[in-house]
């Protein structure tokens, strides 16, 4: 009887345990360098530079674009909770997108089983509709809201316009 109520007591904890401590890390907020963070609090960084850990770029390639720019997805990574950041979209001047490519990669890229992964800087902007995009340069931002006066938002897309990411870095398992 005596083993049997010390086995009991230990999956009655477990189960609380199971209940009351796996959500609490579940409801946890983001961490702040991936794009899901900044996704989540957009109004507060609209404007403003941000950082995110990007893992790899997918190029967007559109019928309808905006002279000059360059559309990618940045594939991000939480390095705070171990798992995937999120996409998103990221302005690039034409110039720029083949050494941007070259930085930050078409694939994953793992050394000692870790995701690498490389800082992105830039300006965070929130878009009517909640499209929210990085302007990596500083200057494109301005050529899209003269492309949005003009033609409106059909030409700026929105994150899941890129191509599938391909695998990306795989969840690790916390317990």
């Amino acid at each position: 009887p005596r083993t049997i109520m010390k086995t009991l007591s230990k999956y009655i904890l477990a189960l609380l345990s199971a209940f009351l401590v796996v959500p609490a890390f579940a409801a946890n907020d983001a961490g702040d360098d991936s794009a899901r963070y900044y996704r989540n609090n957009a109004e507060e960084y609209n404007g403003k530079m941000v950082d995110v850990d990007v893992a790899f770029v997918t190029r967007i390639n559109r019928k309808d674009r905006i002279d000059e720019i360059v559309f990618f997805v940045a594939h991000t990574v939480d390095d705070d909770n171990s798992m995937r950041g999120g996409p998103i979209v990221v302005a690039v001047l034409e110039g720029d997108a083949k050494s941007f490519m070259r930085k930050f990669g078409t694939a994953v890229d793992r050394s000692n089983g870790k995701v690498d992964t490389k800082r992105l800087r830039g300006t965070f902007h929130l878009l009517p509709k909640g499209r929210v995009y990085i302007d990596e340069s500083g200057e494109a931002h301005a050529l899209i809201e003269a492309h949005r006066k003009e033609h409106g938002d059909a030409a700026i897309p929105a994150t899941g316009d890129a191509p599938a990411a391909g695998p990306g870095p795989k969840k690790k398992k916390r317990f």
